[in-house]
C-alpha cells in the first residue's frame, strides 16, 4: 500500500480547527514554528500569507488573520478558562 506525506493543511478544515492550531503553536514559544504555521494555513486558502522570518510585520499578520476570519487576541495568565 503506497502512503502519502502528512499534509497539515488538509485537516483545517474550517476557522475553529485554524484558531486551535494556532493557538497550539503558539503556546510553544517557537516564532518560527508560528511562521510555518501560517504558511500551512495560507495552503487552505487563496491568500498570501507574505510574512516571512526575515520579514515579520504585525499589520501583515493582522490583516492576514483578519481574511482568514481570524483574530489575534491577548489573554491574561491568570485568567480562567471559561
Amino acid at each position: 500500500m503506497a502512503t502519502r506525506p502528512y499534509k497539515t493543511s488538509n485537516y483545517l478544515n474550517d476557522p475553529q480547527d485554524k484558531a486551535a492550531y494556532l493557538n497550539e503553536v503558539l503556546e510553544s514559544g517557537d516564532f518560527n514554528e508560528f511562521l510555518s504555521a501560517l504558511n500551512n494555513i495560507a495552503e487552505t486558502s487563496e491568500i498570501n500569507p507574505v510574512i516571512t522570518i526575515e520579514n515579520p510585520n504585525f499589520i501583515r499578520l493582522n490583516a492576514f488573520l483578519h481574511d482568514l476570519g481570524l483574530k489575534l487576541l491577548v489573554k491574561s495568565l491568570n485568567e480562567p478558562n471559561v
